[in-house]
């Protein structure tokens, strides 16, 4: 319906150069912003929706959400307005796939993956949360997975915000059957952060089992299956997966939301309590961390490779050491800290003000070990490696 618009330049700026996909009342597209040359996303309300007040203003409210939210693990609002009454959405383009593609293109998933991404989209659920923002539409197509494999929660387009007035006049379903909590189906408008949740509950489940845990021939049968049929064991689709697995879905799909996990924060912890059961007691390790002398930041370096560096938010790059540097001599991806069988070790990204070590500079890609104590220098920017 929107092809037309393939070639259009919204604002005189970004330039529609490739569809990507549908949404909730309009269409994704690939657009090249012609001031910077970036690629963003592109999503557009649908021609025919357009003289539609109230889905006219639900697009609108979409841009006002996401310009309220700024998390690593929700897409990113760019730029948004109208060209002659096209009304558009500019965000940063995620290079990846969705969870749905993964799921159809490689069935289940292994235990640890699939923890891994709940647990981001948990965390952008709760960034949400904490603006009062209910996205009502939580669904595997929704969950954008990055070629880094950072997940992002995209369509916000049925969302509601708690400073927001109240769009539609009647209480009408908002959402997806198959990853709908009872109580939305029941109260859009009621439903808050546990259906949230419950939907969530539903894509780990699906990612799991390769389906959701409820199926039918039509909408209302898979919506009465959520009301009333028991929940279903996960280990009756995977027999590998451990009790542990079943005993988080019987609270995360609880019927009630009053028997849920109330807060995001809660079915993280119950997540990562879970992954940590399954991997074993931990083996003490140093802990080890990074204070810049300059401004006093203090790091704890917890994974295996961490970039040091500025961030660039036009490119949406977040190195994971972030130092503010105001002679900005320091790189965006100035170095990297590498976690090696037990020890650190230190590496120069091919900086442009250098990386030293106890004041000798490093060459470009050769890892030093660390010690504790040691003096770190990034472009001019000074830090001591520590372990405790």
């Amino acid at each position: 319906m929107n092809n037309d618009l393939i070639g259009r330049n919204m604002k005189g700026r970004y330039r529609l150069i490739d569809e990507r996909g549908n949404g909730n009342f309009g269409t994704v597209y690939i657009a090249r912003d012609l001031l910077t040359n970036y690629v963003y996303a592109a999503k557009v309300l649908n021609l025919d929706y357009a003289f539609d007040a109230e889905l006219l203003e639900r697009f609108k409210r979409e841009a006002y959400i996401l310009q309220s939210l700024n998390d690593p693990h929700i897409v990113r609002l760019v730029d948004y307005g109208n060209d002659e009454a096209i009304y558009f959405i500019i965000m940063h383009h995620v290079d990846g796939q969705n969870l749905k593609w993964y799921v159809t293109t490689y069935g289940p998933m292994e235990l640890p993956r699939a923890i891994n991404y709940i647990l981001q989209a948990a965390k952008g659920l709760d960034a949400a949360f904490k603006k009062g923002v209910v996205h009502r539409d939580i669904k595997p197509q929704n969950l954008l997975v990055s070629n880094k494999g950072v997940v992002k929660i995209a369509d916000f387009g049925l969302s509601r915000s708690a400073d927001a007035p109240t769009i539609t006049s009647s209480d009408k379903f908002m959402g997806t059957a198959y990853y709908s909590a009872p109580e939305q189906v029941e109260s859009g408008h009621t439903a808050d952060i546990r259906a949230d949740l419950y939907s969530l509950a539903v894509v780990f489940f699906e990612i799991l089992a390769g389906h959701p845990p409820y199926t039918g021939g039509t909408v209302v049968e898979i919506i009465l299956k959520h009301r009333d049929d028991p929940i279903p064991s996960i280990r009756r689709f995977r027999p590998d997966l451990p009790p542990e697995v079943d005993i988080f879905f019987q609270r995360a799909l609880a019927k009630s939301p009053y028997s849920r996990f109330q807060t995001p924060r809660e079915f993280i912890e119950a997540l990562e309590e879970l992954d940590q059961r399954l991997r074993g007691p931990a083996v003490r390790q140093p802990e080890a961390r990074l204070t810049v002398l300059t401004t006093g930041q203090t790091f704890n370096l917890v994974g295996e490779v961490l970039v040091v560096g500025r961030e660039d938010p036009k490119r949406e790059f977040r190195p994971d050491i972030q130092i503010d540097d105001q002679t900005f001599t320091v790189g965006r991806q100035h170095a990297r800290l590498i976690h090696r069988q037990g020890a650190w070790l230190l590496e120069d990204n091919k900086s442009r003000n250098k990386t030293r070590l106890n004041g000798e500079i490093l060459a470009p890609y050769e890892a030093r070990p660390l010690k504790d104590g040691d003096i770190l220098m990034f472009g001019r920017i000074e830090a001591r490696f520590e372990l405790r």
